[in-house]
């Protein structure tokens, strides 16, 4: 259960933001690393797309009425624990989460080849959480 409202919002934006690391990391990988610009924004596209995926589990638990998780990555481990996601895809987005903590704790952490060779999985885990939300709001009264 998930408000449309509050969902159909943050899954565009969610949306756009992945198509926008999408297409800047679209150049070989030599060429990401090398432009600094585009490594950085590309890096705070996927911060904020994770962000988005993040705050929805957390409307999600709200609005099932559930208590909050211990941490942001647990909130996925409890949508799975009910059956409203997959375990697999609880697992992706946790490891996401920890991607989205070396970003949000400064850029020097980040290894930019390592984001352009795991942002096409990242970024379909993403999408198939924002299915999963996007399935879960059609279905609330």
């Amino acid at each position: 259960m998930v408000r449309a409202e509050v969902s159909g919002q943050k899954i565009a934006r969610a949306e756009a933001w992945l198509g926008e690391v999408e297409d800047l990391v679209s150049v070989s990988p030599e060429a990401f690393a090398a432009d600094a610009r585009r490594a950085d924004l590309a890096s705070f596209y996927l911060f904020l797309a994770i962000q988005e995926a993040i705050d929805l589990a957390a409307h999600w638990l709200a609005d099932a009425g559930l208590p909050p998780a211990d941490d942001v990555g647990s909130t996925f481990d409890v949508l799975a624990s009910r059956g409203a996601i997959p375990p697999e895809l609880a697992a992706g987005m946790r490891a996401i989460v920890r991607v989205r903590n070396r970003i949000a704790h400064g850029y020097t952490t980040v290894d930019h080849q390592r984001v352009h060779a795991e942002a096409p999985e990242g970024v379909a885990t993403r999408r198939r959480f924002l299915g999963s939300v996007a399935s879960a709001s059609a279905s609330t009264p």
